[in-house]
């Protein structure tokens, strides 16, 4: 599943389902000519049988299928009879492949190829079978496999196996050599072919259970099957570790071409990512998209990404302008119909284009660079849901671990900058965010403490301020002894805070103040007293790259999301007024070469 979202992955992935369907041919012939030698005419009755009952799965379940979806309110799970008569399916079609003398897992394997895996059925199948599949009967099935395994009869008989050794052990290399030789002539490089040629040479549960079938058959015996269990498990014990050091499906994402809001030209079009985990997300993106003031001289372009955790087969990926309908329950259709009309509202400066992702929580990173890196976005926007719940007279705080497992994936891969925009309060921007809606006054407190995310920080907040409806306070913090910073990266905060006081000095909206702190705790209680001074609706802060340690001294040890760095931090767990008190938490790009110099990179 970590390899199935990269680049090889996916090229190993068909070329495997390509040769496993000529396979399963081979071994349907196989297994026919195995029956014509008792009589020539259990060839046609096998292959008759086999033909029709194939034919019957394909063809008439998807009709079943559809028809119980019809029968499935929107946003509902799937009546538990059907579910039921779902699995006692596998039973039956187990037993009718048995009968006819194929294997007794290849109608299983039929059953689920012909089943269509969308849901509500699909992931209603998944939910109820995958704990007692893979905590209870899977480690059966390799119980069974080790069991049947006899390491001393290989030695016993081994002059009797060198044989099926050389067979298997050319069959390997032969599958390799060829695979390397085809990945050269496709020109690809001498490392990814190598790599691709070792996914594919790898076994599995598969191998093991066509050894079982084999030895029900009586084609092979327990020496042989012994000897092909070891050599399957010591492939794959030697592939996967050379797999993990040679390959990091990961690296692709990050590049050495600035795609930065500090970093791009004034009046050119802005292309932002904007990730979506429930209607909430939705809310909150559309206030903040209205209130970041895009215009005629900056255009936005915006990418959604819709992200939902894994519960079918495989995962999926929707590019809605191309499946202009592909919705399935009621949340995703509402999600995407709320971003259709805000499109609407918004064709003067926003174009937007909309995706799905159905992956696991540990891989939707990989979605998010993917898109981000595709369509040379410079900003991702990620939502941190982190409020505050009643549970009687107390409050306790609600996150989603998964949520968060995915956003510091991304931060550490993203091949541009990222903002995490934490909503604490239920309290959010609007729940209806159009122009008319925003129409109320706004007041935004951007934090800078030095460093390449403060700059950027204070480049998206710059804008904001051309909002009629916004107000900015920048306060910026320096030592009060001039030591724990770089002099390149101070001569670059001065540059960009100089910049951005020059084209502000006159206008009313925009407060800049110095503060100067000898330690972290100066610098948070600067925080907390503007914080009880005034509402505030936005919190802009840069995460942590490049901020002077004295900043931060002493502040290391309560931290309760690192990821987030320590302000940034601090910002979202205290205690906030009626205003919301969101925060917008922002990373700059990181290269892949950190001695790139910053204006030679394009």
């Amino acid at each position: 599943m970590n390899l199935i979202r990269s680049e090889i992955g996916r090229l190993a992935l068909t070329i495997a389902v390509l040769s496993d369907f000529f396979g399963l041919t081979m071994l349907i012939i196989f297994e026919a000519m195995k029956q014509g030698e008792k009589r020539k005419d259990f060839i046609w009755y096998y292959l008759s049988s086999v033909i029709g009952i194939s034919t019957l799965l394909f063809a008439g379940l998807p009709y079943v299928v559809k028809w119980i979806n019809k029968r499935t309110p929107e946003g509902k799970n799937v009546d538990q009879n059907y579910i039921i008569a779902i699995l006692l399916a596998v039973f039956l079609i187990g037993f009718a492949t048995d009968y006819v003398g194929a294997a007794i897992g290849t109608g299983p394997i039929w059953l689920g190829l012909a089943m269509p895996n969308e849901p509500p059925v699909g992931v209603d199948v998944m939910r109820k079978t995958v704990v007692i599949l893979t905590d209870i009967l899977m480690p059966f099935a390799y119980a069974t496999v080790g069991l049947s395994t006899d390491v001393f009869e290989i030695t016993a008989y081994w002059n009797d196996l060198i044989p099926i050794f050389t067979i298997v052990f050319m069959a390997i290399l032969a599958k390799f050599v060829t695979n390397v030789m085809l990945a050269r002539f496709m020109e690809m490089s001498y490392k990814d072919s190598f790599i691709l040629s070792i996914m594919l040479i790898l076994k599995g549960q598969t191998e093991y259970f066509l050894c079982l079938h084999w030895m029900d058959l009586e084609i092979i015996k327990t020496p042989a099957f012994s000897l092909i269990v070891i050599m399957t498990t010591i492939l794959t014990a030697i592939c996967c570790p050379i797999i993990g050091y040679m390959y990091d499906p990961t690296k692709s994402y990050l590049v050495n071409k600035r795609r930065t809001i500090e970093h791009t030209v004034q009046g050119s079009e802005l292309r932002i990512l904007a990730c979506i985990y429930d209607q909430e997300s939705v809310a909150n993106l559309f206030s903040f998209l209205d209130l970041a003031n895009p215009t005629s001289n900056n255009p936005f372009t915006v990418f959604t990404l819709y992200l939902i955790e894994l519960g079918r087969g495989s995962p999926m990926f929707i590019d809605h302008t191309k499946h202009i309908n592909a919705y399935w329950d009621n949340n995703n259709e509402v999600i995407h119909s709320a971003i259709k009309h805000y499109a609407e509202a918004r064709t003067d400066y926003i174009t937007m284009r909309s995706f799905t992702s159905v992956t696991p929580n540990r891989t939707m990173y990989q979605d998010i660079c993917e898109i981000a890196l595709l369509y040379k976005v410079k900003f991702i926007i990620l939502p941190f849901h982190k409020k505050s719940i009643k549970d009687g007279s107390d409050y306790s705080i609600y996150t989603r671990p998964g949520v968060q497992s995915s956003n510091a994936n991304t931060l550490s891969h993203a091949p541009c900058s990222v903002g995490i925009l934490a909503c604490k309060n239920d309290a959010t921007w609007g729940t209806n965010p159009t122009p008319m809606s925003l129409q109320t006054h706004r007041q935004f407190v951007m934090l800078f403490l030095g460093g390449p995310d403060a700059r950027e920080a204070l480049s998206l907040a710059s804008p904001m301020v051309e909002h009629p409806y916004v107000s900015l306070i920048v306060i910026r913090f320096l030592p009060t002894e001039n030591r724990g910073h770089l002099k390149s990266e101070r001569k670059m905060d001065d540059g960009v805070v100089t910049c951005f006081w020059v084209q502000n000095e006159w206008n009313d909206k925009v407060v800049y103040k110095e503060v100067f702190v000898k330690n972290g705790l100066d610098t948070v209680s600067t925080i907390q007293s503007l914080n009880n001074s005034i509402p505030v609706d936005l919190w802009i802060v840069g995460r942590e790259n490049g901020i002077n340690p004295i900043l931060l001294e002493g502040l290391s040890d309560w931290s309760e999301n690192p990821k987030l760095g320590l302000i940034g931090d601090f910002l979202v767990s205290m205690d906030v007024n009626t205003s919301g008190g969101s925060v917008l938490i922002v990373q700059q790009q990181v290269l892949r070469d950190p001695q790139c110099i910053p204006w030679g990179c394009y």
